[in-house]
């Protein structure tokens, strides 16, 4: 008897791009940290908190890709058979890592929501929450349930960051747009993923491309926050050098 491990339906691909999506997330949720340290907006703090949350969403998924088998060989007089059996752990496993997936994902999307829509009321948040996960225990029957809450959230985000792009256009605000109607169209290539399996494909390719998207805009937002404090500083010390030199002329006097 022989363990075979499988890493992704896909021969790895999809894995590979999971873990991808890992890294940029991170990277994302790290900047966005970085920014909320600069400039102490708490709008940045929750932007970090999402991405950290979709991160551990896909570390999961990743986990429920992993397939263990049990690979026996059955030798007969004239035959040689090949039994593959999945062990009950790992059955165990796969489930409850995809419903986590699911959670954290929800989770980290919600957040987004929250943020755009200015929801601080904790009741208000809670009904969410409890929305969402609903929702996750339906999928775990309907799979598609899963990606619809998802567009939908999404299609409120795409949506506010469109309006915030018409009402004052610049390349930053028109990339984050784009980046948000990008995972609004992975997420509806996601629903028909049962139909065939290109369509999952496409989706975690547009999702990638999409966070990839953000991490450009955010590393310009972190860089150029940092300029401005940069600049800001060096003109409190040429302040305050100049207040020196003219009390040293005082006294002087």
């Amino acid at each position: 008897m022989v363990l075979q491990f499988a890493l992704g339906k896909f021969y790895g691909i999809d894995s590979f791009i999971e873990l991808l999506i890992i890294i940029v997330s991170g990277i994302i949720s790290y900047y966005s940290h970085r920014i909320y340290r600069l400039i102490n907006e708490k709008n940045y703090k929750f932007f970090s908190l999402a991405f950290l949350a979709i991160a551990v969403a896909f570390f999961f998924k990743i986990l429920s890709n992993l397939t263990i088998l049990h690979r026996i060989k059955v030798r007969g007089i004239n035959f040689v058979a090949i039994v593959l059996s999945q062990p009950e752990y790992s059955q165990i496993l796969n489930f409850l890592s995809y419903i986590l997936y699911k959670l954290f994902m929800v989770a980290g999307f919600l957040i987004l929501f929250f943020i755009v829509t200015r929801t601080d009321k904790k009741r208000e948040m809670a009904l969410f929450l409890y929305m969402g996960f609903i929702a996750v225990l339906f999928s775990i029957y309907f799979n598609f349930v899963f990606h619809l809450t998802l567009v939908f959230i999404l299609f409120s985000l795409t949506i506010h960051y469109y309006n915030n792009y018409l009402q004052g256009k610049s390349q930053n605000r028109l990339l984050v747009f784009i980046a948000f109607l990008i995972m609004l169209v992975s997420n509806l290539f996601f629903l028909f993923s049962d139909i065939h399996g290109l369509f999952y494909l496409a989706g975690e390719a547009l999702l990638l491309i999409a966070f990839s998207s953000l991490l450009l805009n955010q590393i310009k937002i972190r860089n150029k926050k940092s300029a401005n404090l940069s600049k800001k500083n060096e003109q409190k010390k040429n302040k305050a050098r100049d207040y020196k030199r003219y009390s040293g002329s005082i006294k002087k006097q």
